[in-house]
């Protein structure tokens, strides 16, 4: 009987330090994206995928679709996995609006950080930046589809981001996996 118990201190020993090996080379794996034009810096988990373009959603808008290819391809059904997200950086208009949709999400954030105390609103601090975490299960706030989640928006002096992220039921690593990409951000 002992040495089934000691058998088993060490098999659990040896379990536990391969993962937490494991969870450490995880995170080694992250891939970095930057982009000039904008001065945008993104890490991302390195088996994700990653999708930019300019000027889709309006003129003066980058767009930056980050996916962990676990959402399958019907769009009325929400993988349990499933992480989808939707980045759009926009340079804040110089004189305080512009026309057409970069102006309306302009004035949508303004609205967020303004009402930041609103019961639907949490605000994080991922120094040096302040993020605005905006609560939903609706699927169009992700922009993809069916998965559902929160809107996240935060400011740099110049410019100002959306995170429009979707996850499917495993939220709790969803969730810390979505925030940590978000702190990676940086525009310069």
């Amino acid at each position: 009987m002992i040495m089934l118990a000691i058998l088993a201190a060490g098999g659990f020993t040896l379990f536990s330090r391969a993962n937490s090996s494991k969870a450490a080379s995880d995170s080694s794996k992250w891939k970095t994206f930057k982009e000039d034009a904008y001065g945008f810096l993104v890490g991302y988990p390195g088996s994700w995928s990653l999708d930019v373009s300019y000027d889709r959603y309006a003129p003066g808008l980058m767009n930056a679709d980050l996916t962990n290819k676990k959402c399958g391809f019907n769009p009325k059904e929400c993988a349990v996995d499933c992480v989808d997200m939707r980045i759009l950086v926009g340079k804040k208009p110089e004189s305080g609006s512009a026309p057409g949709l970069l102006g309306q999400l302009y004035e949508d954030f303004m609205m967020v950080r303004d009402f930041s105390t609103a019961s639907l609103i949490s605000t994080l601090d991922m120094a040096p930046k302040k993020v605005f975490e905006v609560a939903s299960d609706a699927p169009t706030q992700s922009m993809t589809g069916s998965c559902g989640g929160p809107l996240y928006v935060f400011e740099t002096d110049t410019d100002f981001v959306y995170v429009f992220a979707g996850y499917g039921s495993d939220a709790a690593t969803n969730a810390a996996t979505v925030e940590k990409i978000i702190s990676s951000i940086e525009i310069k």
